[in-house]
């Protein structure tokens, strides 16, 4: 069975998730109580993933579980906004660098535009996170690849060499399954089964082992009457897309907000900010974990109501918020490792000012921390 370590740490699960486009992330489990932080290496067979701990931590039950960004995990932040002028043209490569440093994340100097390449007399850097920078210059065009280090273009394409066992491979929807013992080549990019892969993840458990799963490009990207069709749908229903719900994952929160990255990127929807949450239950409300996975939907199909609708199910990393508020007056904080306990009707009870007896609803108003 093919290994995956946290930095040296035996992991007993993993899954790791390489987008075409955008920043990777892992999932990290390990039966062991490790307190991690900052920069750390994801290691699945022969793959490595250089990233940061961006939440998680040791649980109650002496086991630790992680999610780790690739690089820096600093593209969400946000940064100050900055003004240029020149008359001679201010330089794409000064504007990204600039907001790369401004954040803490590391590019690769091969790949800037040259000299040449300008975005023109003046540009203003709005405040907010630094990856906005990089979309509105480069949509979909940029990736942090697996050293951690941040390129702006497309990855490249090759052919897969290692040896390989296909698993299903689904024509239809363009995904592909196999178990190889070699993955590090396994990345957005490489051509399997004729399939271009646009999303790669890579899971490793103790049922299954190795799987990996390829979804790659569109059917519309290679034949030409499957496109016109497509376009026709498109003039017929041009909210279709929005009628869906797609899975997200948190980048940053501010208040009651939350900033989110496409799981795969093969769905073609963007970075969205500063998406509302709904979370179903009058009254509630929490601070998520970051890298949490959401479901996000449109009210009315419009593109301008993004909403979050859905969370982490129960065997999910993200499940448990960091603090979960029920009302105004009840806060309890879930932090790793946090014990918490309950009180029946009858129990006595000592909670903070609190000293006696719980008799109903009511009778016991107080911030659990």
């Amino acid at each position: 069975m093919s290994t995956a370590t946290l930095t040296g740490r035996r992991a007993t699960s993993a899954r790791v998730f390489l987008p075409a486009w955008g920043i990777p992330w892992a999932e990290m489990a390990l039966d062991e109580e490790s307190t991690l932080s900052g920069r750390v290496s994801v290691a699945v067979a022969d793959l490595t993933l250089s990233g940061t701990v961006m939440s998680g931590g040791v649980g109650p039950t002496g086991r630790s579980s992680y999610r780790v960004a690739g690089g820096a995990g600093s593209w969400g932040r946000t940064i100050p906004a900055k003004s240029y002028s020149n008359d001679a043209g201010v330089k794409t490569a000064t504007v990204l660098a600039d907001a790369a440093t401004a954040c803490g994340e590391t590019l690769d100097a091969t790949t800037l535009p040259g000299p040449e390449v300008k975005v023109g007399p003046a540009w203003i850097r709005e405040e907010g996170p630094a990856a906005r920078v990089l979309e509105q210059l480069y949509p979909a065009g940029w990736y942090v690849g697996e050293d951690g280090i941040t390129r702006i273009g497309r990855r490249p394409t090759k052919t897969l060499a290692a040896q390989a066992t296909l698993g299903p491979v689904d024509l239809a929807r363009r995904i592909v399954t196999l178990a190889a013992e070699q993955i590090a080549s396994l990345v957005p990019g490489i051509v399997v089964a004729g399939i271009e892969a646009v999303d790669v993840l890579h899971e490793v458990s103790a049922a299954g082992g190795l799987r990996s799963t390829i979804w790659g490009k569109g059917i519309a990207d290679t034949s030409r009457s499957i496109a016109a069709l497509r376009r026709i749908f498109e003039q017929l229903d041009p909210d279709r897309a929005f009628r869906a719900l797609y899975e997200y994952r948190i980048v940053t929160q501010t208040g009651e907000r939350v900033n989110l990255q496409p799981v795969r990127v093969s769905t073609g929807m963007p970075e969205l900010q500063r998406v509302p949450i709904r979370p179903g239950v009058a009254g509630t409300r929490a601070t998520h974990a970051l890298g949490a996975r959401v479901l996000v939907g449109f009210v009315d199909a419009s593109p301008a109501r993004p909403v979050v609708l859905g969370f982490e199910d129960a065997d999910g990393e993200g499940f448990v918020p960091s603090v979960l508020e029920l009302d105004a007056e009840t806060t309890i904080r879930l932090g790793a490792g946090a014990a918490l306990a309950a009180a029946r009707v009858t129990d006595p009870v000592v909670a903070g000012p609190f000293a006696g007896t719980i008799t109903g609803p009511g009778s016991l108003k107080t911030r659990i921390a």
